[in-house]
C-alpha cells in the first residue's frame, strides 16, 4: 500500500516500443518486490533464450548396448533408470516454465495496440512517468486499477498527441486489468455501452487523496479559459463537482468542425450534468470572443489541470478536443444516443438535440455582427413574405470539400442541381398551394410569386456568384465580409507586374494551405506545411478572423430562410439543420441534400 507519493510509487505505464516485435497479452497485478524497469524483448541477446518455445536439451541417455567384458543391466534396474530420468526433465521443464511465468510477470508487460501500426508495451517501473501517461496502482485495499498521470510541470491544454496516446493506453491497460480478472476470478464486467462505469478505473482525485498520485495544487488552475472573461472573480466560489472542457485546438482548418464539435460537448455537458467550458488557447482561428458572447457563467471555478482527463468518460473532469473526437463521440456515444426504435434521420433526434442545445446557448455572435445579421435578415426576407413569396438559402461548398455521391467524388455537384431543387420547392410550395384557389385568381398570382421569391447564396467558392445558372432572382446571402476572386481584386488593384501573380484570391473555394498561409511568406504548397502553427502574425490572425467572420455571416443570414438547399458532405450543411431546428428541416422537410440519398448526420470523425 502506498503511503507517501514523495516515496517510491509501484505503477506501470504504456508507452510506445518502435522495436517491439512480439507482443503479449500476459499481465498480472504488480508485486511489492518490484523496484526498477526491466525490459524482457526478443531484441535482448542474453534473454532470448528465454522466449524459446522448446525446454532445454535432456541429459544424454544410457547406452542399450552393454559394454564389453560387464554384466548386462537388468530389465528392472533399466526401467528405474528411465524413470528417474524422465521425472528429472519434467521437473527441470517446469522448473523453467515457473521462472519463466515470474520472470515474465516482474518485468515487461508487451502489449500491441492496433492503432496506425502503433505498439504499446507494459512497463514496470518505480516511479511515475515523466510525461502524461495512463498509469497502473495499488488502491487501498491493494486491488490493482488504472488512473492518469499529468505532471505539474505541464502547461494546460496538453498537446493533441498526448490526448490521444493517453485514450489509447487507458484503452490497453484497462482491457489487460479485465483480462487478468477474468483468469484470476473466472468472470469481470465488460464494458458494454457508453455509460458502463470503468471498474478498474481510479480517479484522480482519489488517486491523489490516497497519496498514489503528488497532490493537485488547487491555486493552479487551467489558465486561458474562456470562462475567465466572464467571471467578476473566484473568491467565494468551489471548485465544480463535474465538469467538461472543450479544447478548441484542432488540424482542421475550417470553422465548421470545431463549431459542431463546440455545440456537441455542450449538449452532452447538460445532459450529464456537468459545468462546460472552452478553452481557445491555440485555436487556429483566434480567440472565442472575437466572434461570440461569452457563454453561460458556471458558478464554480474549474478542478486543477492535474485532474482533467480526456479518458475514461466517466471520469470527475473530462476534456474533449480534435484529437479525442472518436473517444468522445465514436461508435458507443451513437448507439448510446441513435433511437433504434426509428429509421433512417429520425434515428438522428437525439444527437440532433444535443447540438441545438449548443447552438442555442452558445451562438451568440458579438453585438456588431449581430446587429448587421439582424438588419440583413429583416431587409431579405421582409419583403419577400409581404409579397407571398418564398426564400430558398443555397449554401455551394467547393475547395478541399468534395461530394460522398460516388459519380462526383473527384468534382463538385453541379449549379443545375442546386437550381433544380430549389424550382421543386417552388413548384411544391408556391404553385401546388395556388392550385387550391380558383384558376382566375391563380393567374393573377403567379407572376408577383415569381418576381418576390429569391434565392438567398452563400459559397466559398467567389465565382459562384457570378455564375448564370443561378439566374437573375439570386443575391448575396450577406456583403459585410466578401471573400473576393483574384479577378476582382485585380480589377479593383490593378496588376502591377504583368508576369508575376502578386494577387491571390479564393478561386475555387476555401482550401486548407491557403488558410494557413493567409497574412505569411509562402512560396509554395511545402512552405505552407512547415509554418510554426504556434506563432501566428497578428496581421494573418486578423485575416483568419474575417474568413472566420464571414463564414459565421453566411451560416446565420441563410439559416432564416424559408428553406435551405446545400450538400449533407459540407459540415456548414449540416450546421444549417441545425439552426432550422429539428420541426422545420427535417420533419417539414425545409432542409434538403442535394449530394446523394443521403440523410443528416451529426459529427463525421
Amino acid at each position: 500500500m502506498l503511503i507517501n507519493a514523495t516515496k517510491k510509487i509501484k505503477t506501470m505505464h504504456a508507452r510506445r516500443n518502435p522495436n517491439l516485435s512480439v507482443s503479449s497479452a500476459a499481465y498480472s497485478q504488480l508485486s511489492p518486490s518490484v523496484t526498477s524497469a526491466t525490459f524482457l524483448s526478443p531484441t535482448v541477446a542474453s534473454r532470448r533464450g528465454l522466449l524459446s518455445p522448446s525446454p532445454p536439451p535432456s541429459p544424454s541417455l544410457p547406452s542399450l548396448i552393454p559394454r564389453h567384458g560387464k554384466k548386462p543391466t537388468s530389465s528392472g534396474h533399466s526401467r528405474l533408470v528411465k524413470r528417474t530420468l524422465i521425472g528429472f526433465v519434467l521437473v527441470t521443464v517446469l522448473g523453467w516454465l515457473i521462472v519463466r511465468q515470474i520472470y515474465a510477470h516482474h518485468h515487461q508487460y508487451p502489449a500491441e495496440f492496433d492503432d496506425g501500426g502503433e505498439e504499446w508495451e507494459m512497463v514496470g517501473d518505480s516511479l511515475l512517468p515523466s510525461e502524461p501517461s495512463a498509469v497502473v496502482v495499488q488502491d487501498l485495499k491493494g486491488n490493482a486499477k488504472w488512473t492518469v498521470s499529468i505532471p505539474q510541470s505541464y502547461d494546460f491544454p496538453l498537446r493533441p498527441e498526448h490526448y490521444r496516446d493517453i485514450c489509447h493506453q487507458s484503452m490497453e491497460l484497462s482491457k489487460q486489468l479485465r483480462q487478468d480478472a477474468r483468469t484470476t476470478v473466472g468472470f469481470a464486467k465488460r464494458m458494454l455501452n457508453y455509460y458502463t462505469k470503468d471498474q478498474y478505473y481510479l480517479d484522480v482525485q482519489e488517486a491523489e487523496e490516497q497519496s498514489l498520485l503528488p497532490p493537485a495544487k488547487y491555486g493552479e488552475r487551467p489558465k486561458g479559459l474562456v470562462e475567465d472573461q466572464s467571471m467578476g472573480g473566484t473568491k467565494g466560489l468551489k471548485v465544480c463537482d463535474r465538469t467538461l472542457t472543450y479544447v478548441m485546438e484542432t488540424e482542421d482548418a475550417g470553422f465548421g468542425n470545431t463549431l459542431l464539435r463546440l455545440w456537441m460537448s455542450y449538449g452532452l455537458a447538460q445532459t450529464e450534468n456537468r459545468t462546460f467550458f472552452v478553452d481557445d488557447t491555440r485555436w487556429p482561428y483566434g480567440q472565442f470572443s472575437s466572434y461570440f458572447m461569452p457563454p453561460p457563467a458556471a458558478g464554480c471555478i474549474p478542478p486543477p489541470k492535474t485532474q482533467i482527463v480526456p479518458c475514461p468518460h466517466n471520469a470527475r473532469h473530462i476534456i474533449i478536443s480534435g484529437a479525442t473526437v472518436s473517444h468522445a463521440f465514436g461508435h458507443m456515444f451513437t448507439e448510446e444516443y441513435e433511437d433504434p426504435r426509428k429509421m433512417r434521420v429520425q434515428r438522428q433526434h437525439n444527437i440532433f438535440g444535443l447540438l441545438r442545445t449548443g447552438y442555442d446557448a452558445l451562438f451568440k455572435l458579438k453585438s456588431d455582427d449581430a446587429k448587421y445579421v439582424e438588419e440583413r435578415v429583416k431587409k431579405l426576407y421582409s419583403p419577400i413574405a409581404e409579397h407571398g413569396g418564398l426564400s430558398i438559402g443555397i449554401h455551394v461548398r467547393h475547395g478541399d470539400k468534395h461530394p460522398m455521391e460516388y459519380q462526383y467524388q473527384k468534382d463538385y455537384i453541379p449549379l443545375d442541381r442546386y437550381v433544380e431543387a430549389a424550382r421543386d420547392i417552388y413548384i411544391e410550395r408556391v404553385e401546388n398551394a395556388g392550385a387550391k384557389t380558383n384558376t382566375a385568381k391563380r393567374s393573377l398570382d403567379v407572376s408577383p410569386r415569381h418576381t418576390s421569391s429569391k434565392l438567398v447564396l452563400a459559397s466559398d467558392d467567389p465565382e459562384v456568384y457570378d455564375s448564370g445558372e443561378l439566374g437573375p432572382n439570386s443575391i448575396r446571402a450577406q456583403d459585410r465580409i466578401v471573400l473576393a476572386s483574384k479577378k476582382t481584386l485585380e480589377a479593383a488593384q490593378g496588376k502591377k507586374n504583368p508576369w508575376i501573380d502578386e494577387i491571390t484570391g479564393w478561386e475555387g473555394g476555401f482550401y486548407k494551405d491557403v488558410f494557413f498561409s493567409l497574412g505569411q511568406s509562402v512560396g509554395n504548397a511545402d512552405d505552407a506545411s512547415k509554418l510554426d502553427s504556434d506563432k501566428v502574425p497578428e496581421a494573418a490572425m486578423k485575416l483568419r478572423e474575417l474568413v472566420g467572420r464571414a463564414y459565421l455571416l453566411d451560416l446565420a443570414v441563410v439559416s432564416k430562410a424559408d428553406t435551405v438547399v446545400c450538400t449533407v458532405s459540407s459540415i456548414g450543411c449540416r450546421i444549417l439543420a441545425v439552426m432550422m431546428g429539428w420541426e422545420s428541416a427535417i420533419n417539414q422537410n425545409n432542409w434538403r441534400n442535394v449530394d446523394g440519398d443521403f440523410d443528416w448526420k451529426g459529427i463525421m470523425w
